[in-house]
């Protein structure tokens, strides 16, 4: 009850802020009139404005609030060269339309795979800044042995849970291995040494593993990633943001960048949104279908004239804290990677690998000479930019002043490129889930003429989240030319 008091003064505040939307009020150049509006240029608009347009031949606008597409695709060009180096999504699954897409974009693809440059990584007491001392790596065929037991874990529940949750079962049905903590699966399937390949690959479960709820652990590294490690990643030749400029060269007569929805209404027959452009600049659009793929919180959606059930399920979510950056880093010898982790893991306490409030990596990339490093932290909550740099700069010293790099005073870490991927996940919750969370997530698609995408509806994968915009398009089209 205090929860839902709490929101229905931002839900009146929503409901006062939208009045009818007067389509006269703006000059006939300024209406846009088409199918489907997409909202949200990263992997799942992309694509699906692509799929839209060209495989089902419908009239799109794409509306993008930056001045690009792509959006957690990073890439950082070295100036003065034709080096860039990929520091936001890394590598692609073989899942799904994954390799048709890089293919019908014109993109080749690396014939060696996903390669990232190799380093002798350095393992830190994340608190100290002291070499991690007596902390025993698990090998590779450890590792390799406790991915294939979770691979065939997870086999069991793809059929629910890959690419999304349409057939999830119901409250009284859930398995009830999903509901357990993972410390527990973990224990009794003989995961632990799999747990640094999980987690830095999914960037799962900060602030503690153990008490994770096993469900959203397969969400985040579920059967289609165990594949994917077990067979490798695919990855384009050169920067993964090419795959982006050929789709925008392919859609921009239909794209609106650096433009946001700022007022809305929806009904079952179809939706007119205002958007401005960071000029200020207003347009009208009028669709029979509103396609969003960013990510659904209470934040995003205010414009978009929620009702309660929507409100009810988009205050739910819980919040991740990501940045990733390319910095130059003159006192880390390049051929060296490090690793800041908590003391519990010695010495071989694997489980603990995410036992605090953060983790912190910089990974040697970047042609030989440049000291380049990516930066890659995750933590517990979410942080503006700065703070979280802040935060980085911190930690770092640390490792100066304990004198495990072998340098004095200080270290500048420049950055020459940071992006911020905080996020908006499921809650760690049973009860929530218990009470039928993902029935009434997924109850929203078609909703007033509105349909869903992106990682919010399933794994935090570009291969996923295409395969999964594609079992969401031919629900959004049926009925679609009926549509006034």
């Amino acid at each position: 009850m205090g929860r839902r008091a709490c929101l229905l003064p931002l839900l009146s505040s929503i409901v006062a802020n939208v009045a009818a939307i007067d389509k006269g009020s703006f000059l006939r150049d300024d209406v846009i009139e088409k199918d489907v509006a997409i909202i949200g240029g990263g992997a799942s608009g992309t694509y699906a404005a692509v799929r839209l347009r060209e495989d089902y031949n419908a009239s799109i606008v794409l509306v993008e609030r930056d001045d690009h597409l792509s959006g957690h695709v990073n890439t950082h060009t070295i100036p003065g060269t034709n080096t860039s180096i990929n520091y936001g999504v890394q590598s692609y699954m073989r899942y799904g339309g994954a390799e048709d897409f890089f293919r019908r974009m014109g993109v080749e693809l690396d014939p060696r795979g996903y390669s990232p440059r190799r380093s002798t990584n350095i393992n830190l007491d994340v608190e100290t800044g002291k070499a991690l001392a007596g902390f025993i790596t698990p090998s590779s065929n450890e590792t390799n042995a406790a991915l294939d037991r979770w691979r065939e874990f997870t086999k069991k529940y793809t059929r629910f849970m890959d690419p999304g949750y349409w057939d999830f079962p119901p409250p009284d049905a859930i398995p009830e291995e999903l509901l357990l903590p993972f410390g527990e699966i973990a224990q009794k399937y003989k995961i632990e040494p799999a747990m640094i390949r999980i987690t830095n690959i999914a960037g799962v479960g900060q602030g503690g593993v153990r008490d994770l709820m096993t469900l959203n652990m397969v969400a985040a590294f579920g059967y289609p990633v165990a594949e994917g490690v077990k067979n490798g990643f695919i990855a384009p030749l050169g920067s993964n943001s090419v795959l982006y400029q050929r789709a925008y060269d392919l859609l921009k007569n239909d794209v609106l960048l650096s433009s946001q929805i700022v007022e809305g209404e929806r009904s079952e027959s179809g939706v007119r949104l205002v958007v401005q452009s960071t000029d200020g600049t207003k347009k009208l659009i009028k669709a029979k279908r509103l396609l969003i793929s960013a990510q659904p919180s209470l934040e995003n959606m205010q414009p978009f004239d929620l009702d309660e059930a929507e409100t009810d399920v988009y205050s739910t979510w819980a919040r991740s804290g990501t940045l990733v950056g390319i910095a130059e880093i003159p006192c880390i010898n390049e051929n060296n990677s490090l690793t800041f982790l908590p003391k519990a893991v010695v010495p071989n306490n694997y489980l603990a690998v995410k036992d605090y409030p953060y983790q912190l990596r910089f990974d040697s990339t970047g042609p030989v000479g440049s000291k380049l490093f990516r930066v890659f932290w995750t933590a517990k909550d979410p942080m503006p930019v700065d703070e979280t740099k802040k935060a980085i700069a911190s930690t770092f010293q640390r490792a100066i002043d304990a004198g495990t790099l072998n340098t004095t005073g200080t270290c500048e870490i420049s950055y020459k490129a940071a992006s911020d991927h905080n996020a908006i996940i499921w809650k760690n919750d049973v009860g929530l889930i218990k009470s039928g969370f993902v029935q009434r997530l997924y109850g929203l698609q078609g909703k007033r003429a509105t349909w869903y995408t992106g990682w919010s509806w399933t794994a935090h994968y570009s291969s996923n989240v295409w395969a999964y915009t594609d079992t969401v398009l031919p629900r959004l089209l049926k009925g679609l030319k009926a549509a006034v």
